[in-house]
């Protein structure tokens, strides 16, 4: 192999382990922002405080059946 060829191979080497460092960080911060997403979904939906200022409130269920 002349030098160029060596040359190459290490630029295509180097491409690659680049390529592969990108997509793992970007997998990486995909999979943190949908846990962060999920995390804020689940919390807004499980805050009772909004419900009367987060006072006791008294709810009546009418059943029809």
């Amino acid at each position: 192999m002349s030098k160029k060829d060596q040359r190459k191979k290490s630029l295509k080497t180097r491409r690659r382990d680049q390529v592969r460092w990108l997509s793992s960080i970007t997998s990486v911060l995909v999979i943190i922002i949908a846990v962060w997403l999920f995390w804020e979904s689940s919390s807004e939906n499980h805050d009772l405080t909004l419900i009367g200022q987060g006072t006791n409130v008294v709810v009546q269920v009418h059943d029809p059946g």
